[in-house]
């Protein structure tokens, strides 16, 4: 995409309205790429927690 900023401004000269598109097609595409692994650590480490604090049925950490 050269040289176009990556939050993709709207005073920016586009080319065309499908450039400006994908631009936003590619900021989202490349936040959700780090988003996501974030999230499914996240994810992992509550569950462990979880597992590993509620072994007794009486006394859970939740």
């Amino acid at each position: 995409m050269g040289d176009i900023p990556f939050f993709c401004p709207e005073n920016y000269p586009y080319s065309s309205h499908l450039i400006h598109t994908a631009c936003q097609v590619r900021a989202a595409n490349l936040l959700i790429i780090w988003i996501s692994p974030v999230l499914s650590l996240l994810v992992v480490i509550m569950a462990l927690i979880i597992a590993f604090c509620c072994t007794d049925s009486d006394e859970c950490c939740v």
